[in-house]
């Protein structure tokens, strides 16, 4: 008897393990969405491919494709003993040791990826404020069918009360952010994941190794500062547990309750020692308050309203730290 157990994964995607195989297999339509849903799945797969190739310890193996014409399915190895760091820090009773030896090994493994540079492309900063920031942001208004009483009437507001302080609203920003991704001169591009969330991270305690999954292709500019600001939002503003759970939110404000893990502060006092130079971190900061602006057009089609206007409002507090 075939065993299928499903797994979370991706808003298109499904992702099931298969234990009597020792195999995970991610599912797709190559019919509905295909643009964003197939072509980005199999860009993503052929990104992971090149890396293996490079860095074969870093990534789960892939076993093999399969297409019955209206599906498409990858098949990778099942990583025995590995958990994601998110769910590790979420639930598990750690020393600082211990965290302190998950940082070391999510490092290990960026320097290799990373150490693979190139000559920059000249222009593609303005490119990405346009595309990543710009135009997500009239999408997610756009998006919004009930726009009066939801998330495109807030968007508009001047200012937002955010955890009792006052926050002004993107459009204080939008000069400076443009001024910023046109002036920004980086020395190198990388090679990078593209999508190292906690979630996407895995981590063996056995073998002190970590493995990357679910990359992303599609980066405006590759740059390991994008790689950062990924882990960043995770650790320094909560994504992956602030997503999980509920807030709240009103015409102007948002608030959460939640008591995020002690161990997510632990583990961003060590990554972030990895990245104290100004400059480096000016710049890792402004990709971290990005990402959550890239992410408001999926949160509004998807109707999770109060999460689209957290992660705006959030998104504006990180930018007033930066844009002072």
């Amino acid at each position: 008897m075939t065993i299928i157990m499903p797994l979370k994964g991706g808003s298109l995607s499904k992702t099931y393990r298969m234990p009597q195989y020792n195999t995970v297999c991610k599912e797709i339509s190559t019919e509905s969405q295909r643009e964003y849903g197939f072509m980005r799945w199999y860009s993503q797969t052929k990104k992971m491919q090149r890396l293996s190739a490079l860095h074969p310890d870093l990534f789960p193996k892939i076993l093999g494709l399969n297409s019955d014409g209206k599906t498409a399915t990858v098949k990778l190895e099942w990583l025995e003993g590995y958990r994601d760091v998110k769910s590790i820090l979420t639930n598990d009773e750690l020393t600082e040791e211990q965290i302190f030896k998950i940082n070391k090994a999510i490092w290990k493994g960026f320097e290799a990826i990373h150490s693979r540079t190139y000559d920059p492309v000249p222009g593609a900063g303005l490119l990405y404020y346009h595309e990543e920031i710009e135009k997500k942001l009239i999408d997610a208004v756009d998006s919004d069918s009930s726009f009066l009483s939801s998330f495109g009437k807030f968007y508009y507001n001047d200012t937002f009360e955010y955890h009792g302080q006052i926050v002004h609203g993107i459009k204080n920003y939008l000069d400076e952010l443009r001024n910023f991704f046109s002036e920004l001169r980086l020395i190198e591009e990388n090679d990078i994941l593209g999508n190292p969330t906690l979630e996407n991270i895995m981590y063996s305690f056995d073998e002190d190794k970590v493995k990357f999954i679910d990359l992303y292709e599609e980066s405006m500019i590759d740059t390991r500062f994008l790689d950062y600001s990924m882990v960043l939002q995770c650790c320094n503003s909560n994504y992956g547990y602030i997503n999980d759970n509920q807030v709240e939110t009103g015409y102007d404000f948002v608030t959460h309750e939640l008591q995020i893990p002690k161990n997510f502060e632990t583990f961003k006092h060590h990554f972030e020692a990895e990245i104290a130079e100004k400059r480096t971190r000016e710049i890792v900061d402004v990709f971290e308050a990005t990402q959550f602006i890239r992410m408001l057009p999926f949160k509004v089609k998807a109707g999770d309203i109060d999460h689209a206007k957290y992660f705006y409002v959030h998104a504006c507090y990180l930018l007033s730290k930066v844009f002072k």
